[in-house]
């Protein structure tokens, strides 16, 4: 999992320079360490409806690369009918990565100081729009409101795509397989008394015996009975049996 910080990180800010690049804007600075990615930009060249977009870039690419890693699963399922080990794990470490990317990633802007506007370091993701909103003279509060709902948004999507990997699709669909016994009603669980046997199997070893003939002839003599089986000296009506 720890080994994974660093394609996290890098495919984060890779998705953002991505961005900043169709939409023609000039990269100052885009450095790469083992703690963090320094991405410079000039933002008062951007506007809102283009700051917006690099705030949310970076999660929405580990989710798109997520996504991938879930159908080409499916796919492996569908075709081979099996996946391999190290696919499974992988996708199981880059969801919880994916789901944690932006607590991580202002955790560690916080830490760096990049909460604040200036020359010298980078504007964290989470304070782009509220220096944003600054900059264009309006209430700052309004880029904190828009940056939350966009993290929240951004957490159910990823959320929602690890669940659904987990139930439908993680280790053979075990998981799905657990929570159907654990939440079905018991009507909908066929469970057969202990040497139960179909009306076709009775029927064939019916009609073996009354075909039987011995050396001189003998026939078997077949016989239908009905009854209840109880265990032991209770009678619940649960603990019997009706045969026939």
């Amino acid at each position: 999992m720890v080994s994974l910080w660093f394609l996290r990180l890098y495919l984060h800010y890779l998705g953002q320079w991505l961005f900043l690049q169709a939409i023609s804007t000039p990269v100052t600075k885009f450095h790469f360490s083992l703690h963090t990615v320094e991405l410079r930009y000039p933002t008062s060249s951007l506007h809102i409806g283009e700051e917006l977009p690099v705030v949310v870039m970076g999660p929405l690419t580990l989710n798109a690369i997520l996504l991938l890693l879930v159908l080409i699963r499916w796919g492996c399922q569908l075709l081979f009918a099996s996946c391999p080990d190290v696919l499974s794990k992988l996708i199981i470490t880059m969801g919880l990565w994916t789901v944690l990317d932006p607590l991580a990633v202002f955790i560690v802007d916080t830490l760096l100081g990049r909460l604040t506007d200036n020359e010298e370091t980078p504007i964290a993701d989470a304070a782009k729009l509220y220096w944003m909103f600054v900059r264009t003279m309006q209430p700052g509060i309004l880029g904190v409101v828009i940056s939350v709902l966009l993290y929240i948004l951004l957490f159910i999507i990823s959320s929602l795509i690890l669940y659904l990997y987990c139930l439908r699709l993680h280790s053979n669909s075990w998981i799905l397989d657990a929570f159907q016994r654990i939440h079905s009603e018991e009507t909908k669980f066929f469970i057969p008394y202990d040497l139960e046997i179909s009306n076709q199997e009775l029927s064939y070893i019916v009609k073996r015996s009354e075909q039987w003939r011995g050396i001189n002839g003998e026939r078997r003599k077949v016989s239908w009975v009905e009854g209840a089986l109880c265990f032991g000296l209770l009678k619940k009506p649960s603990l019997c049996q009706y045969i026939s």
